[in-house]
């Protein structure tokens, strides 16, 4: 990935973050290595990152014995926070981090747009 390629994907994740609910986001390959990543320090972002690929790909996985319903997102939720997962590509996930009471509608208002953004740049 070239450098503005990255720079750009920083840039729409600083904006992302700027929605006063998401703690931090991060974009990792389907493998779970790391593209880019706007994480709390307190957090992995390597170990995070595989986390929410190994977990999205089970899901995907699990449910493929579903009739011709692929798999849009996957939220998972912690005593402290929450965190989605959604597709952006066939190569590419976006992982956000968000505090654990807030209005989902918004956030995926959010995300979608974002994830949007993410396909013009890529």
């Amino acid at each position: 990935m070239n450098d503005l390629t990255v720079e750009n994907l920083n840039r729409e994740l600083e904006r992302l973050e700027k929605f006063s609910d998401i703690i931090g986001t991060a974009i990792v390959n389907r493998n779970g290595l790391l593209i880019s990543s706007r994480l709390p320090r307190d957090i992995d972002e390597r170990r995070f990152g595989a986390l929410a690929a190994t977990m999205f790909g089970a899901i995907e996985t699990a449910s493929s014995s579903l009739e011709s319903n692929k798999i849009k997102n996957l939220t998972v939720e912690y005593q402290d926070y929450q965190f989605i997962v959604i597709e952006v590509d066939p190569n590419t996930i976006l992982v956000s981090l968000f505090d654990l009471n807030v209005d989902l509608g918004l956030i995926f208002i959010e995300i979608e747009e974002f994830v949007t953004n993410l396909k013009k740049i890529k």
